[in-house]
């Protein structure tokens, strides 16, 4: 409850703010389920529909006509993106818990090319594409910075509905955008750098952030391992609800410890969960996860949407036309080639690697990041900050429909997931229960 005290200089602005966040959560909540369930029934994944729900209810669209005493009845305060992060956060955290560290490691050498290549290829066609059309080193650098790194949160989701998280595919998939999203946030601190400060970027500046964040992410998920698999055997002895308890603080102690030593706090759940699923109480605590991720995950994908302006797009400038759908072509095809072929021969299915490639192919929050950062700073222009995040809103409602697409066309089949190749354990069964959401 919030207590006004006029005297003491506190006013009701922060009750007002409290109220306002409320009513959007409850109504992106509502929304985004409900247009949810209907994409769903119409074998569309429900990840569109809470997007698709955020762009039609937010500011830029109809949310700019839903007010009460001129008060917009949906606003995106800084409330409202804690409670979407947390959703990110915990969208990570149940892909984490399909998967041991012990798993991830026998993926992981695949993992790794796949995602060092989905990292270079797209960022060497965004650069040579932004100077073919004519722009600058720094806005090249930009443009070739935000078609870098994979939405693993859309993935994850998609991969999680469609029950698809024991295919070898889908652990590779995921084993590669974590190592994606890792070397794009080293990249991303690397151009942050460079535009706010004007300092040069030697090869060698660039090697050793990126070493360094993998090096920082790898430590954290092998301490987390570690520890965290025993501190939640002792608390599954406790009593009702202690185990949930700590599944909770793992999580959000991860996350925390991730964004200490500069890393994204996506990539400590995802390290957390892969700890915890090696627990006694596995599947105590997907159970519960998957019931607290249906209030926080729709507004995760719904703030999203609610954040994609639509009006920049009603332009007469037709460079920004050519570099919107230039954009969208190469953030596809630089997925499909630098994630998709390496996966093909890991797998020796082009099929499993096509697969791959579709689920690296939505964009998400580092793109939107650099371009937020270099429009702050004047390093790109409107109509320039318009066409990425284009390219982001269209390939996140582009991927969830191929991938899924991808994955009807090979039905989950128990002998087939028994004879998946893995290059690095041939023999590799997984034990946990087939059906999530059962």
């Amino acid at each position: 409850m919030v207590v006004a005290f006029p005297q003491r200089g506190v006013h009701f602005v922060a009750l007002d703010a409290a109220l306002s966040s409320i009513v959007t959560i409850c109504i992106l909540v509502f929304s985004a389920k409900v247009l949810g369930e209907i994409f769903s029934w119409r074998k569309i994944p429900s990840v569109l529909g809470e997007l698709v729900a955020g762009i039609i209810l937010g500011p830029f669209a109809l949310g700019s006509f839903l007010t009460i005493n001129g008060t917009p009845l949906i606003e995106i305060n800084e409330i409202v993106k804690a409670f979407g992060e947390i959703g990110g956060i915990l969208i990570l955290f149940v892909a984490g818990l399909e998967m041991t560290f012990k798993d991830f490691r026998k993926v992981g050498k695949a993992g790794f090319i796949i995602g060092t290549s989905g990292v270079l290829v797209p960022f060497i066609m965004g650069y040579a594409l932004s100077l073919t059309l004519g722009f600058g080193t720094i806005a090249s650098l930009v443009i070739a910075s935000a078609l870098v790194a994979t939405s693993i949160s859309i993935t994850a989701l998609v991969l999680e509905e469609l029950n698809q998280c024991r295919r070898q595919e889908s652990r590779m998939m995921i084993s590669a955008a974590v190592v994606d999203d890792v070397l794009g946030l080293a990249i991303l601190g690397v151009i942050v750098s460079f535009i706010t400060t004007s300092t040069a970027i030697t090869p060698l500046n660039v090697v050793i952030v990126i070493s360094t964040s993998l090096a920082l992410w790898l430590g954290l998920t092998v301490f987390a391992s570690i520890i965290l698999p025993r501190i939640i055997n002792l608390t599954s002895k406790g009593k009702e609800g202690t185990v949930e308890a700590a599944a909770t603080a793992s999580c959000f102690g991860a996350s925390a410890l991730a964004a200490a030593i500069g890393l994204s706090p996506i990539v400590g759940a995802f390290a957390a969960g892969m700890a915890v699923a090696s627990s006694n109480a596995i599947e105590k605590i997907r159970d519960y996860t998957k019931k607290i991720s249906v209030v926080f995950s729709p507004v995760f994908f719904a703030l999203a949407g609610a954040q994609f302006d639509i009006r920049s797009f009603f332009t007469t400038d037709w460079m920004f036309y050519v570099l919107f759908i230039s954009l969208v072509v190469v953030a596809i095809v630089s997925k499909l080639v630098g994630c998709g072929w390496p996966a093909a021969h890991f797998l020796k299915s082009r099929s499993k690697g096509t697969k791959v490639g579709y689920g690296m192919i939505s964009r998400g929050e580092v793109g939107l990041i650099v371009a937020g950062v270099a429009i702050s700073a004047g390093a790109i222009t409107q109509s320039t900050y318009a066409a990425i995040l284009g390219m982001i809103m269209i390939t996140t409602l582009v991927a969830p429909l191929l991938l899924r697409r991808a994955c009807e066309r090979e039905p989950l089949d128990e002998e087939q997931l028994r004879s998946d190749v893995d290059t690095n354990a041939p023999d590799y069964i997984p034990t946990y229960p087939l059906d999530f959401h059962e």
